[in-house]
């Protein structure tokens, strides 16, 4: 037998030893087998994996495998993984001890955790599964943002609407969970999110403390869209003269990404933002909407700071 199955093999039989003192080499195994299952795949490596999803009761173990098969993108995981999600069918939820297990942080640790893998996975079947989670309420809301973190990572354009309604749901009370289906939106980089969330952006516009992180991802979900509208330059200008530098900074950012040329002087007029970084990041938006030209006007200006100044010259052959 080849070297690489045989210690495949070996690692097979560590992960399936039942001797509860050995439940940290058993993990290592997994790892190792995970690696070498990257290298040359074989269906007995994944189904040892699965089967310790399905019939394992520590939670450590299941955890691990999950983590393996998302690892090695292994499609046949992915409805054990959905039974995992929808807390069915395994061993831990068919005869949970104790009974309300499935009530439990560690449950919810554990689905979060299959919601993940199947996001990395990236298999269509697990679409309709995961946006039964998203729209339910009554869910664990720790669940959810898991779920709408991986829709966004799986790129489906069905998850579009779903995590559209999230954020219009003014019964939906966990800023959490918008910025997580924000940070979605903005990965899937569908054009049909920028109407919502340039409106909602304007809704939260002088709120401040725990919405800023809110709005600091709707700009930058809008920037990685990149679909220059006039409703959504006039958002992102008035995002300009935010109280929070960190608000100033992603509007500058996706300013320049979206490519607006109108915003130019807006841009400019960002130069000598109090925040350094969001000066910085000024200078790069300028240069990248109308080139050199238009960065070695700014060198003209008065009172720039020398570190900017520097900055400026960066761009310049």
């Amino acid at each position: 037998m080849d070297a690489v199955p045989q210690k495949i093999y070996e690692l097979m039989g560590v992960i399936e030893a039942r001797d509860s003192h050995v439940i940290d080499h058993r993990l290592r195994a997994m790892s190792a087998l995970g690696d070498l299952l990257l290298k040359e795949p074989m269906e007995a490596g994944v189904l040892c994996l699965l089967e310790c999803v399905r019939q394992e009761r520590n939670t450590r173990l299941i955890m691990q495998a999950m983590s393996v098969l998302s690892r090695i993108k292994a499609e046949d995981a992915v409805p054990v993984l959905i039974d995992v999600l929808l807390a069915t069918h395994i061993e831990l939820y068919e005869h949970p001890e104790p009974a309300d297990f499935d009530k439990s942080d560690e449950s919810a640790r554990l689905r979060c955790g299959a919601a993940q893998a199947l996001g990395k996975i990236g298999d269509n079947r697990a679409i309709i599964p995961l946006m039964s989670i998203l729209n339910n309420r009554q869910e664990n809301y720790r669940l959810r943002l898991a779920v709408a973190e991986s829709l966004g990572r799986m790129g489906d354009e069905y998850a579009v609407k779903p995590l559209i309604d999230i954020l219009a749901d003014e019964r939906e009370k966990s800023v959490y969970l918008k910025e997580s289906a924000v940070k979605a939106l903005g990965m899937l980089g569908d054009i049909r999110a920028i109407e919502p969330l340039i409106d909602i952006l304007e809704s939260k516009q002088g709120i401040r403390d725990k919405f800023n992180f809110l709005k600091e991802q709707i700009i930058e979900a809008v920037g990685r869209i990149g679909q220059p509208s006039r409703k959504a330059s006039d958002s992102l200008r008035k995002a300009l003269n935010d109280e929070a530098p960190s608000i100033r900074l992603a509007a500058v950012e996706a300013l320049g990404q979206i490519g607006d040329e109108d915003c130019v002087e807006a841009l400019k007029n960002c130069v000598l933002d109090e925040n350094d970084e969001v000066a910085k990041a000024a200078v790069y938006a300028v240069y990248t909407l109308q080139g050199e030209a238009a960065i070695r006007e700014l060198l003209s200006r008065e009172n720039l700071p020398r570190f900017l100044r520097e900055e400026i010259e960066g761009y310049i052959p």
